[in-house]
């Protein structure tokens, strides 16, 4: 294995540990809403921060890994034989999840609500339709 493989396959293993420590790092968000409905806390109390800062690191990741693929994307038009359009439209690919994930999970966690005491569960509109 020559160093450019090496260095493509690091390059490659980063950007998949990245992206999935973002997910990790949003799916808590609503894990931790929920418990503070359930706790009877307001939202803006204990969910509140938490997922703004998680939501300002998503987009930040989203919006490097989008310049990344831009970058990779030029890349491949002034070499394509050597540099591949896979890498750029992985990275693209990865921005775009980054950036879509904040809203993703408002959109779900505006989508369904259940009461403990009742026991009845009202869902809203889907993605405001």
């Amino acid at each position: 294995m020559n160093a450019k493989m090496k260095k493509e396959l690091i390059n490659d293993v980063v950007t998949g540990l990245v992206v999935a420590a973002a997910f990790a790092a949003v799916v808590p968000a609503d894990a931790l809403a929920q418990l503070s409905a359930a706790t009877g806390r307001a939202d803006a109390e204990v969910a509140g921060p938490f997922i703004t800062i998680v939501s300002y690191i998503s987009y930040a990741i989203g919006t490097v890994m989008a310049v990344a693929g831009i970058a990779q994307a030029k890349k491949h038009a002034d070499n394509p034989t050597s540099v591949p359009l896979s890498h750029a439209l992985g990275r693209l690919g990865a921005g775009a999840a980054f950036l879509a994930a904040p809203y993703l999970v408002n959109m779900v966690m505006q989508t369904g609500t259940a009461t403990l005491g009742g026991g009845t569960n009202t869902f809203g509109d889907i993605g405001g339709f």
